[in-house]
């Protein structure tokens, strides 16, 4: 089966004539871990900050030539792949993961399809995969379990929808809202609490942001809820 990728919303081969030669090698990303030598310690005192470093995918290709000119085709390959930014990398074999990512290498178009035919396409990605379509789970009454399906903890957007004093239970860990009017929104990925209208109400809430871990995760809350709603944001190593 011919493989391709989808790029800022466009598809490598069906946009452009780009073939994936063959399925990317994806590393795993690095954990951030410090170690310290202490004079008459046995081993490394270790720091283990919890946190994962980007990741590089080369991915290497081939151009089908489409009708017109071949440098007006490379010419379009270059704006899409350059001019995009940070965008959403779906291959066509995971069609329902994405990875964060950027392409960071000068690509000598020339050169490469004189000599191999191939040319590589460098991604600059963040360390995890996540859902192309993230998954919204709608709940209307407390005490519920929540099964993230992911590999590593899961940053949630949850719009709770009520009034008043409201306090919110995830895993045991409690976040306290207060003067919520309406509807509030914990958006544990930017660290923010924010209204409808996307005004900071930081100052409404104390706890920590919610996060979901690997498996099965408790939810309840207390005080005037009528509607609690999640962007799970499910993510994979």
């Amino acid at each position: 089966m011919m493989m391709q990728f989808t790029f800022d919303g466009k598809k490598s081969f069906d946009d452009f004539g780009v073939v994936v030669a063959k399925r990317p090698m994806i590393p795993s990303p690095k954990r951030r871990v410090t170690f310290m030598d202490i004079p008459g310690r046995h081993s490394s005192v270790r720091h283990d900050e919890e946190t994962y470093e980007d990741i590089t995918i080369m991915v290497e290709c081939n151009l089908s030539k489409r009708t017109g000119p071949l440098y007006e085709q490379v010419d379009a390959i270059k704006a899409w792949l350059f001019g995009a930014g940070e965008a959403d990398l779906v291959f066509s074999y995971e069609p329902d993961k994405a990875y964060q990512a950027q392409v960071v290498n000068a690509i000598d178009f020339t050169t490469h399809l004189r000599q191999a035919g191939t040319f590589p396409v460098l991604f600059h990605c963040r360390p995890f995969k996540v859902e192309t379509v993230p998954s919204t789970l709608i709940y209307t009454s407390s005490g519920q379990t929540i099964q993230n399906p992911g590999t590593v903890a899961s940053a949630p957007i949850i719009t709770i929808v009520g009034g008043g004093s409201i306090d919110l239970t995830v895993n045991g860990q409690s976040t306290t809202l207060i003067n919520v009017e309406d509807k509030i929104i914990l958006n544990s990925d930017l660290q923010e609490c924010y209204n409808e209208a996307i005004q900071n109400e930081n100052e409404k809430m104390t706890g920590p942001f919610p996060i979901l871990m690997p498996g099965a995760n408790t939810i309840s809350w207390s005080g005037s809820v009528s509607q609690v709603d999640i962007v799970s944001n499910w993510r994979w190593l």
